[in-house]
């Protein structure tokens, strides 16, 4: 992919979200996107659903990746995905033109069905994992269609949120051990999330080019609202200090211990993944590019 440090400096890589360039590896969590052409829908009728619905179960067996959360909406789809390679263009070539091929024979119609390359945006922190399963499970309510999330027939949020041990391809339980290990009480965190979220305004990520840092800011802000809110591992406890420990290290000048350079070194990366460019890193810890560089202990950065 080439130097890609070097194209976050030159703010040529301003979108999480990636129609091009797309990341994957092995063990890569990607939350995934994709639209029909201009205004015309995915889905016109119930069978539609189910059909994609078993494409995804059938690719996700075929090609050996995991179903973590997902929403068909009428024009548009979301899936949060654990990929099993690198192989992320043939599994969405082949899930897209399976479904394509269906749609055109079945209403006697030509051309695209879907518009252009799909988007992905690589979870690489639990924050964003969960925030952008919480986000997926929103989209039919930030669309007007239902009140609650779960009432949303065409997506897994029932699974997250209600107590059911219903067999289903989607892994819910590795979103779900992310608030606590033990499933019923990691639902009614979900529960109380997906509440605290509902309540912000929720970006669009076809449309906003700093999408996923808006719908991380909404997590965090639900996080911090839920008054004892306990996790298993403490994964997500610096979310809720971010902007604390920004300005924590601000405070304290040149940095010499180790741990204070780990600190500053986890969130630059954060920030990265935000989209933020290195001139904007720098000037939100008010030290040079060069330091940023040294902070993160290399030069080039390549995947």
């Amino acid at each position: 992919m080439g130097d890609v440090m070097n194209l976050i400096d030159e703010g040529r890589l301003k979108r999480y979200f990636r129609a091009r360039n797309k990341i994957a590896f092995e063990g890569a969590i990607l939350h995934i996107t994709q639209h029909a052409t201009g205004f015309e829908s995915l889905f016109l009728e119930e069978v539609d659903y189910l059909h994609m619905l078993y494409l995804i179960k059938e690719v996700s067996k075929s090609f050996k990746f995991g179903v973590l959360s997902f929403a068909l909406m009428l024009n548009h789809l979301h899936l949060l995905i654990e990929m099993g390679g690198a192989n992320l263009s043939e599994i969405m070539e082949c899930l897209f033109k399976r479904y394509a091929f269906y749609f055109n024979s079945k209403y006697n119609r030509k051309g695209h069905v879907f518009s252009g390359s799909f988007r992905s945006a690589l979870c690489l922190d639990d924050s964003y994992l969960l925030s952008a399963s919480l986000y997926i499970h929103l989209n039919p309510v930030k669309a007007g269609i239902v009140e609650d999330p779960a009432g949303y027939r065409w997506s897994s949020c029932n699974l997250f949120s209600r107590d059911t041990n219903i067999a289903s391809f989607v892994d819910y339980t590795s979103v779900l051990d992310l608030l606590n290990l033990d499933t019923q009480k990691a639902r009614v965190s979900y529960r109380q999330l997906l509440e605290g979220m509902r309540k912000e305004k929720l970006p669009d990520t076809m449309k906003q080019p700093k999408a996923t840092e808006e719908i991380v800011k909404a997590f965090n802000k639900a996080l911090n609202d839920i008054e004892g809110l306990v996790l298993p591992n403490g994964s997500l406890s610096e979310c809720q200090s971010f902007e604390h420990q920004i300005q924590a290290l601000k405070n304290k000048g040149r940095l010499r211990g180790s741990r204070e350079l780990e600190i500053r070194r986890l969130l630059i990366r954060r920030l990265m993944n935000m989209g933020y460019s290195i001139p904007q890193i720098a000037d939100r810890f008010r030290i040079s590019k060069t330091a940023i560089y040294n902070t993160l202990n290399l030069t080039k950065l390549t995947m």
